[in-house]
């Protein structure tokens, strides 16, 4: 056999030499010939076995990189969305409109649904996202389901929003006569109890005229209470009496818990008004932009600057009594805004001392965090800041 030229820029293959052939003995004289000078025989085959064995080992590691981004996640990440100018999404028909410097910023949450492995351990790194579980978003929704059924609630609070304003303007547009139920938490008290259009008329003969108001009513009361629920069944115009003995909450198990979504149930009345308003909301559900359409609906129809030439930002449902009810991502909600250099942020007392605290944190030491309970806290709030809350005041309704 002749040795081969260690300096031939293409020696020999150790590893392909026909001298050790399958099923043959292992032929030392013949690998020692293959074997460059200085080297014994078994660096030769350690050498071999590291170098397969470091093929191994990054397959599998890059076998299990590329499953982290095709294993999909059984959670919903809640992360900062934008926060948008409301103004351009007023359209008023039929009398004067005045537009505003100061801006009236409804904010958003983005959901990412199902994240892989990687983005959630990416996105579990930052304390402006949340990680929850997907069954305490979407219920028993698909995620398409769950945006028909935020579409219809944004819908739902575009009207109540319209109304409210134009309460605040001296019209009589809203008949308030119970609470519907459009959703019942599996499991929950209610369950087997209430069913979703049902409307809840009152409890323990208590009238319940808005979804804020069952909230309230709720507020004081523990686990094992009795209660008893007047309900219009869907469907019907008849009145039953139900009892429900309230669970705990999974999040408290001191406060008690009935489990429905509930919204309110109106009768928007139509009053001879000579001009029309229409917001245009594009594909943003949810209830939450409400006390911001209220206020940007005001601002539109007045002269003045509502927000004293001051760009704030909003979040809030609005309900037809007045009151600012409680919504969902508002700490991701404070860190868009806080990234926006906004000096106000008006969110809902209904939160909780607890929650606000929570979005104060995330809002940082320059955005002030602002708890109304009332379209009236609000605008209270704002004639502070030197906004022209007297214009509406002044607004005389025309065609009422």
């Amino acid at each position: 056999m002749v040795e081969p030229d260690w300096n031939d820029p293409e020696p020999t293959d150790v590893a392909a030499s026909p001298s050790v052939a399958p099923g043959e003995n292992f032929d030392r004289d013949a690998v020692t010939a293959m074997t460059p000078p200085g080297l014994e025989v078994e660096e030769v085959w350690s050498k071999r076995i590291l170098r397969n064995v470091g093929l191994v080992v990054f397959l599998v590691c890059a076998a299990g990189v590329a499953a982290g981004f095709v294993f999909k996640t059984s959670y919903v990440a809640l992360v900062p969305g934008s926060a948008r100018d409301t103004e351009p999404l007023i359209e008023v028909e039929g009398t004067d409109a005045y537009p505003s410097e100061g801006e009236l910023l409804f904010t958003t949450v983005r959901l990412r649904t199902n994240p892989s492995l990687w983005e959630h351990i990416w996105l579990s790194m930052s304390d402006d996202n949340e990680l929850v579980r997907e069954e305490l978003i979407l219920g028993d929704r698909s995620a398409d389901e769950n945006r028909e059924a935020n579409l219809a609630l944004m819908a739902d609070s575009q009207d109540v929003a319209r109304a409210v304003a134009l309460e605040q303007l001296g019209y009589d547009t809203i008949s308030s006569n119970g609470v519907l139920v459009f959703e019942v938490v599996p499991g929950a008290s209610a369950e087997g109890v209430l069913a979703e259009g049902d409307v809840i008329r009152s409890i323990d003969d208590v009238p319940i005229l808005s979804a804020n108001g069952l909230v309230e009513y709720l507020t004081d009361k523990v686990p094992g209470d009795e209660i008893s629920i007047e309900v219009q069944p869907v469907g019907t115009t008849d009145l039953e009496a139900r009892v429900v003995v309230l669970g705990p909450r999974d999040d408290d198990p001191d406060r008690a818990f009935l489990g429905v979504g509930p919204i309110d149930q109106v009768e928007f009345l139509d009053p001879d008004i000579p001009f029309d308003v229409g917001i245009e909301s594009g594909a943003v559900g949810g209830p939450s932009a409400g006390l911001a359409f209220t206020l940007a609906i005001l601002d539109e129809l007045t002269p003045g600057e509502l927000t004293g030439g001051v760009d704030i930002a909003v979040t809030g449902t609005m309900n037809v009594d007045g009151s600012v009810g409680s919504v969902g991502g508002v700490e991701q909600k404070a860190a868009a805004v806080r990234d926006l250099g906004v000096d106000y942020f008006l969110v809902p007392t209904a939160l909780g001392e607890e929650r606000i605290a929570l979005v104060r944190e995330r809002a940082g030491d320059d955005l002030e965090i602002v708890p109304v309970a009332t379209i009236e806290e609000a605008l209270a709030f704002l004639e502070g800041l030197g906004g022209d809350v007297q214009a509406l005041e002044d607004f005389v309704p025309t065609g009422a």
